[in-house]
């Protein structure tokens, strides 16, 4: 008869315990606010660039990873490395969508990534795409360079180097890239409105080691060219290697504003760049994206801006570039 009450008290213990485990598996369900970030408050940003092997990505990366600090943000970086490695860059793109990040910065390579950004989209995760746009309406906005404008102020300041009727030569970047298409639209249509003949316009992938054979070729067929464009800094620099070694004197253009590329043009190399501003894009990606968390309404589409470094602005120009790159 004794027995009954030590039963019901250890009845009770038991319904205590699963009252208690029940509130503590809810605990940590609810450990994340309504718009996903952390129980902390820190929105979660992914920054994922279509390469690295560049200090332009480098400077992209250091713009985001500043910004991360800058407004206390759950950052996440991550790229390919090189972009040409449109696969790798999908294949980062899928492994961080099962991250459910608050919101995507993403410096994409081509249009093939469009299918995973769209995925993106669908979850309600805004993607706001930095120096290479895409044409897509659910973006939330592209930040970068405009290209086009870039490849006429390239153009411009090559035509104010030459003579009327002198032969110029272009140095494509990737075959099928945006970027690279609507840079060389530029300097040919300025070419064409100044009066200037395109004797020919080759891929280089953007790449320094390809720029070399390429130019190597392109003064072999056209020993009369007087200016080139190259659709990178890298490139230039490559065209440079060959200019110089069959001394010629050519006037080369590029575009970035690259470290090297300031140092060749203060020592009387390499003539001009079109500079972009990486840095700013990375970082303007990164405010941007607390924005679209948010859901305040922000431009569709952001001009980072671009300027010609000469022989006059490089070395302050280089000075700025290492201050940015923690040098």
């Amino acid at each position: 008869m004794k027995r009954k009450p030590l039963i019901a008290m250890l009845i009770s213990f038991v319904a205590v315990l699963i009252f208690l485990s029940g509130c503590s598996e809810g605990t940590v369900e609810g450990s994340k606010n309504d718009n996903g970030s952390d129980k902390s408050g820190k929105p979660k940003v992914a920054v994922i660039l279509k390469g690295i092997n560049q200090e332009y990505f480098k400077l992209a990366e250091a713009g985001a990873k500043q910004a991360f600090k800058d407004f206390d943000v759950d950052g996440t970086f991550l790229a390919a490395a090189s972009e040409v490695e449109a696969e790798k860059l999908i294949n980062i793109l899928e492994d961080q969508l099962n991250a459910n990040p608050d919101a995507l910065v993403v410096m994409p390579s081509t249009e093939s990534t469009l299918p995973v950004l769209k995925r993106y989209h669908e979850k309600g995760i805004p993607v706001l795409l930095i120096d290479t746009d895409l044409d897509w309406d659910e973006k939330a906005t592209y930040i970068g360079t405009d290209n086009y404008t870039a490849g006429k102020e390239a153009g411009e300041f090559l035509a104010s180097k030459l003579s009327k009727g002198d032969e110029v030569a272009i140095l494509e970047g990737v075959s099928g890239t945006a970027v690279s298409e609507d840079r060389v639209k530029g300097v040919k249509d300025t070419m064409k409105e100044l009066g200037f003949k395109v004797v020919t316009s080759q891929a280089a992938d953007f790449d320094r080691v390809k720029a070399v054979t390429v130019m190597e070729n392109i003064i072999t067929a056209h020993p009369k060219v007087k200016g080139v464009f190259t659709a990178n800094d890298e490139m230039a620099m490559g065209a440079l290697k060959i200019v110089e070694s069959k001394n010629n004197d050519i006037t080369i253009v590029g575009i970035d504003g690259t470290s090297d590329a300031l140092k060749s043009i203060s020592n009387g190399g390499v003539t001009a760049t079109v500079e972009q501003k990486p840095y700013e894009m990375g970082y303007l990606g990164v405010e941007n994206a607390l924005k679209a968390i948010d859901k305040e309404d922000i431009e569709k589409q952001i001009d980072s801006g671009v300027e010609v470094i000469t022989k006059e602005n490089a070395a302050d120009k280089s000075i700025e570039l290492d201050k940015k790159l923690g040098k």
